[in-house]
């Protein structure tokens, strides 16, 4: 009789054990259209790819359509963090993190855990709180990691890398971000990474001040906009598109043709005047109305960054230069010039790399 109990026992402790393990592969698989591919489990996970057994059956999705998995079992805190990084509520992102019991996590859970550390630190330096270089050699290290070289969060990581370069702008920098943005250019059955690729390489063409270069590289990415080829993030890609090509044609001298392409975003409706993303379109404005002799219409058009859409240091200190250079240089208002100085330095502080 003790036996039989005793193996009653270890068979329901198996049964249960099996059970959380199987609770713990199974996933939700988000879109970025918002499809969502439900009760899947994770077979294989490439950088390109993850294969999923569905209900008997396998399905392939590329990395690139993919917004984010969530993984069932995991503990609340990881998708409070997500919540968190949305809302660019970092610190409370990390300390969420931090709660979490790595007892609780299967191997994937560690990795997604890991992205959105990364991920958040990565925020506090897009918005000044942090030294970009600090972030950097975490990312680094995030990298040497061969389970995250093939996790599926790798181009959004090397995306990121790419952009935080971008910012320190040495040559060195601008050389790893080229990279960065190549390799997500060259990403399989991913129109989106390939679109975000684009972007990052034109962009540093702007820095070159390689006007044809940047042109081809975003009009590319317009293209796939309008072939529907990025769905769930088109808007988002039109813009930085549509602000890249403004600004790539104020570098040939065509400054009333770049007004009129922001103007048209901004009549079309493209996105709400709650984004954020209204920062590259008002700071690609200014950088036309500048280049065009209208210091004041510049003015403005660069305090609607500072004023309403001043989450991203980029586009921020960006529109803060801006505006000392023209109150002080076009002007001749010092007084106003100095307060935008405090106001950079009480965010941002001396450094800015």
């Amino acid at each position: 009789m003790k036996r039989r109990l005793v193996g009653s026992f270890l068979t329901l402790a198996l049964f249960a054990l099996c059970v959380t393990v199987q609770a713990q592969d199974k996933c939700q698989i988000v879109r970025h259209n918002g499809d969502i591919i439900r009760n899947a489990v994770i077979a294989d996970m490439t950088k390109d790819e993850i294969k999923a057994s569905i209900a008997g059956g396998t399905e392939k999705v590329p990395v690139g359509d993919v917004k984010k998995i969530v993984f069932t079992g995991e503990p609340a805190e990881m998708d409070e963090a997500r919540g968190y990084i949305e809302d660019s509520r970092f610190e409370d992102a990390i300390d969420t993190l931090k709660n979490i019991d790595p007892g609780q996590l299967n191997e994937f859970m560690k990795m997604e855990r890991d992205f959105l550390h990364i991920r958040a630190l990565a925020g506090r330096a897009f918005a000044g709180s942090m030294a970009i270089s600090d972030v950097l050699k975490s990312m680094d290290k995030y990298f040497a990691d061969k389970a995250n070289q093939n996790f599926y969060r790798f181009y959004e990581v090397t995306e990121i890398y790419g952009n935080l370069n971008m910012l320190i702008g040495t040559d060195e920098a601008l050389t790893k971000a080229g990279n960065a943005f190549k390799m997500l250019s060259k990403a399989k059955d991913a129109p989106i990474l390939k679109a975000r690729g684009l972007i990052g390489s034109g962009n540093i063409s702007l820095l070159k001040k390689d006007a044809a270069s940047a042109t081809k590289d975003f009009k590319d990415v317009l293209t796939m906009v309008k072939n529907q080829e990025l769905e769930g993030v088109k808007a988002e890609m039109q813009v930085a598109a549509s602000c890249g090509l403004a600004r790539a044609a104020v570098l040939e001298g065509k400054n009333a043709e770049a007004i009129q392409m922001i103007q048209k975003l901004f009549t079309d409706n493209i996105i709400s005047a709650e984004d954020p993303l209204n920062a590259q379109l008002y700071n690609a404005l200014g950088f036309a109305q500048l280049s065009s002799k209208k210091p004041k219409d510049a003015a403005i058009s660069y305090m609607h960054t500072h004023l309403l859409y001043n989450t991203n240091k980029q586009f921020h200190v960006e529109a803060l230069d801006a505006m000392i250079n023209i109150f002080r240089v076009e002007l001749r208002d010092e007084t106003r010039a100095a307060e935008l100085e405090g106001v950079k330095a009480s965010r941002y502080g001396a450094k800015k790399k």
